[in-house]
């Protein structure tokens, strides 16, 4: 029997599993690993504490404190298993892609402006000008956010994988879970390729946890958001702030010449790959504010299925005696996951539900936002 068994591998699952790793000799992560099913690999690696948020809640404290993580969290995962997760000071400029959403920029500005001072209201000439030429905004208005910065998802998911087999945690992929049962001593893992038994489980499935958990949680408590993006090679552009649009689209500038130009958002939709309306609309929003982006290359396109809960307001609770669900982080999975990995493990070691986790509950009330 496990001590621990964490079902899902995305960067939620193994960070707490990486904080257990200390406390408990005997922890499994375990992953079915679809191709096209992933989020973590898929995340565009912004970190975006100040973009997501337009009211002070628990959740844009946790965002805040889990943005500060990263800069360390780079050295130690260099230092153990020698994986760069190219953190790079980007900024980010949010921009209005209609005059209606200039009211909203101006309202979000003055709530960031309460909290961050290095948060600035910008013109369409200084959108310009902070883009060095390469983003033109026309007649709508901006914010430059420094703070959110960037990780490559990918390396930054490959590299907690690394540390996990450094720490000798068992992996168990390619293995579907079909069932939970509460024992006597704890829960009884079924899988396609037989039972596991833990003392304590954890669920990080990600859009699949409500269907794991369907006991426990109402119908569609958690469910899939289909995100599709673009990586663009070109060497001509010189753009490195990242430019996020206030209908979801955004172009990330990455090492190499190459731009992450993402993402739809289809609900309830857990198709694999990337449609040609899909890929359209991204082109044209892109293209639309950064010209130069014409004469780029496609090198890559993919989808991943991000998990969402009602009101963006994501789950971390227990749901039985040793039985913890962590799901519905939607956009910022990437951004929470160092400070959720921190805090789960303080309460699955020490029976305690830390006080910043209160508000997500299942049964909650509906007072935050992302």
């Amino acid at each position: 029997m496990y001590d621990v068994i964490i079902i899902g591998s995305g960067v939620m699952g193994m960070s707490i599993a990486r904080g257990l790793s200390q406390s408990f000799a005997n922890i499994a992560v375990i992953d079915r690993d679809e191709a096209g099913k992933h989020a973590s690999y898929k995340a565009g690696g912004m970190l975006g504490a100040q973009n997501e948020f337009t009211k002070n809640s628990a959740l844009f404290s946790l965002a805040t404190t889990s943005q500060k993580m990263f800069k360390p969290l780079r050295d130690s995962l260099l230092e153990e298993v020698g994986v760069d997760i190219e953190y790079l000071n980007s900024g980010l400029i949010k921009l209005a892609t209609n005059h209606y959403d200039n009211k909203k920029i101006e309202q979000q500005y003055q709530f960031l402006r309460q909290h961050f001072a290095s948060v600035e209201r910008l013109s369409p000439t200084d959108v310009q000008h902070m883009s060095n030429g390469a983003i033109t905004s026309k007649h709508t208005n901006g914010i430059y956010m420094p703070e959110d910065n960037q990780i490559n998802a990918n390396r930054y998911t490959k590299g907690l994988l690394k540390s996990l087999s450094n720490r000798h945690i068992d992996r168990i992929y390619q293995t579907t879970v079909t069932h939970i049962e509460s024992i006597k001593d704890g829960y009884r893992v079924e899988t396609r390729n037989g039972a596991y038994y833990t003392e304590k489980l954890i669920v990080t499935g990600g859009a699949w946890t409500g269907k794991l958990l369907q006991q426990y949680l109402p119908c569609e408590t958690v469910i899939g958001v289909k995100g599709e993006a673009l990586l663009v090679e070109q060497p001509d552009l010189n753009l490195n702030i990242t430019m996020f649009l206030t209908n979801g689209c955004y172009v990330i500038p990455k090492l190499k010449n190459r731009y992450l130009i993402g993402a739809t958002s289809y609900f309830n939709d857990y198709s694999v790959g990337v449609s040609n309306s899909g890929k359209s609309w991204l082109k044209s929003q892109a293209l639309h504010y950064i010209p130069d982006l014409k004469n780029g290359k496609i090198i890559n396109q993919w989808s991943g299925i991000r998990p969402y809960c009602q009101n963006e307001q994501p789950i971390m609770d227990e749901v039985d005696k040793d039985l913890f669900v962590i799901a519905g982080h939607y956009r910022n999975g990437i951004l929470l996951s160092p400070l959720i990995g921190e805090l789960m493990s303080q309460w699955i070691i020490s029976g305690h539900r830390p006080k910043q986790l209160y508000d997500f509950q299942i049964r909650r009330g509906e007072r935050n936002e992302m």
